[in-house]
């Protein structure tokens, strides 16, 4: 056994046995994203593309290049065009 595989064992022997569910699913996720070579788990890369252009369908998304000064102008010159 390697001296880093014998540090972790150490310190995962000095974790409580009731915190230990918690390693045990820290462990899992190690192992699923060094076999899926995958930045984001759980799942991958496309479901979150997905989702997200799901979640753009909702109204009220604002998009990135708006102007906001430019929208609040002219919001505020619609709200006040009757006031004259």
């Amino acid at each position: 056994m390697t001296k880093l595989k014998q540090q972790a064992v150490e310190m995962i022997q000095d974790v409580p046995d009731d915190k230990m569910s918690y390693v045990i699913d820290m462990l899992k996720w190690i192992n699923n994203l060094l076999n899926d070579r995958n930045p984001v788990a759980p799942g991958n890369v496309a479901d979150v593309f997905d989702a997200w252009e799901g979640f753009k369908k909702y109204k009220g998304i604002v998009h990135f290049d708006i102007d906001e000064k430019l929208e609040l102008a002219k919001a505020r010159d619609e709200k006040h065009a009757n006031f004259d």
